[in-house]
């Protein structure tokens, strides 16, 4: 072990006993339970089942939900495979607590100390360890290679500033990521900065997001709502951040200009964070109403409704006439999966810092389904012209769903030689 990774190590098994403060005010902050508070420090509160599991990682809700379609995909392949996954945030918890498909368990991620590593490692007994994207934890890995577990690391994505980071320790770095028997990169940026750290070859898979299909919403909800809100012109804040809820917000003033009916949803990534926003409206000067305290439908008289419920996206894009997509207007996010409303007929405009999907960004570019859109006067145009619009055409859609496909084929090849099943087969 390198000198940096020995001191890490350390540094972070000396930082054991305070961590328990670190989650203490992370509690008080509303960015953990006091109940998930055991598994940070790798205590189970579920019971391990019988045969084969593997460990899947993630750090929010899009890393996870492209994880569970990897697993789904495993499972049709080796139909007795269990998995633990682990993620960082409460939202993907509580969407997990309601997607989970059967053999997959939730748990918090423990905390990267050798103590949390070891007792989650003693008690799940993984064969195989998975992490997405850019969730590299040293003390994670490190322990996972003492026990011989083999590793991969799928559709990964860095930025140059991130790379250049772990070009500052390279020795550390190649030892880290020699860890991995498979890595799959997201874009060619990637593969190159990782081939040059690890000195392994690296694939580059593609962006595995674009293969994870939305599913579109009950058709009798999405009726319930436009009727609720009796057929007014719908405007879309998905995923936001923020700052991006006052980007829409003024948007949507220079819109109500014209039209006085239109209706705007915002829909935060984080749904705790619907109070807040929900004060950031009601001093915008528009009436607001949060959907996770006052009922089923929205009000028909209502300016704004905040969508601070978990796992219905879906229907939210199903009614709106055209969808602002969070997280590349707000910076240091990197954009969200902009597929998702566009396999489901939508177009979309966003901001420009998507530097998480920029090759995803350029192609829906290419067929006219995303546009960048800089200002809030830009959005207010880009709602003006999709209100009434006919909806997106899927011919090109379809296309880039097919070609991420066997990115996806390629990822599970790897991922099944990594199971007990694979082994045997090799």
């Amino acid at each position: 072990m390198t000198f940096l990774l020995s001191a890490y190590r350390a540094c972070m098994g000396a930082f054991h006993p305070f961590a328990r403060r670190v989650m203490a005010g992370r509690m008080r902050a509303g960015k953990e339970r006091k109940d998930r508070i055991p598994e940070r420090f790798g205590r189970a509160t579920a019971v391990r089942p019988p045969g084969e599991l593997i460990w899947l990682h993630a750090a929010s809700v899009g890393e996870m939900r492209l994880l569970v379609d990897l697993f789904a995909g495993l499972k049709e392949r080796c139909g007795d495979l269990s998995a633990v996954i682990t993620t960082q945030t409460l939202t993907s918890a509580d969407l997990l607590a309601r997607l989970a498909p059967p053999g997959l368990i939730h748990q918090m991620a423990p905390v990267d100390t050798p103590q949390s590593v070891s007792r989650f490692l003693d008690h799940w007994r993984p064969t195989a360890l998975v992490l997405a994207e850019g969730e590299i934890w040293p003390g994670m890995l490190t322990e996972a290679r003492k026990r011989g577990l083999p590793c991969a690391l799928v559709n990964a994505r860095m930025t140059q500033r991130s790379i250049q980071g772990w070009r500052r320790a390279r020795r550390s770095a190649r030892e880290l990521f020699s860890s991995f028997a498979f890595i799959g990169a997201a874009d060619e940026a990637t593969r190159s900065g990782l081939e040059a750290l690890s000195g392994a070859r690296v694939s580059v898979c593609g962006n595995l997001k674009q293969a994870v299909r939305a599913l579109p919403a009950p058709g009798e909800k999405v009726r319930e709502i436009r009727s609720a809100l009796r057929e007014r012109p719908v405007c879309l804040a998905a995923s936001t951040h923020p700052g991006e809820e006052a980007f829409a917000l003024s948007a949507f003033s220079v819109l109500r200009r014209e039209r006085p009916d239109a209706i705007l949803i915002i829909a935060p990534r984080h749904p705790e964070r619907g109070e807040d926003i929900l004060s950031l409206v009601r001093s915008s000067g528009f009436s607001g109403r949060r959907r996770a305290l006052d009922g089923a439908h929205p009000a028909s008289e209502l300016d704004v409704l905040i969508a601070d419920t978990l796992g219905e996206m879906p229907l939210w894009f199903a009614v709106s006439d055209g969808v602002f997509l969070g997280g590349a207007t707000a910076e240091g996010v990197g954009g969200h999966n902009a597929m998702e409303p566009a396999v489901l007929g939508k177009r979309v405009l966003t901001g420009p810092n998507g530097f998480n999907f920029r090759d995803m960004f350029r192609d829906l570019m290419d067929i006219n389904a995303l546009e960048i859109g800089y200002a809030p006067e830009d959005l207010a145009a880009f709602w003006r012209r999709e209100i009434g619009a006919p909806p997106l055409g899927q011919e090109g859609v379809e296309r880039l769903l097919q070609s991420a496909q066997s990115a996806r084929a390629e990822t599970l090849s790897a991922l099944f030689a990594l199971t007990a099943g694979g082994r045997r087969h090799a």
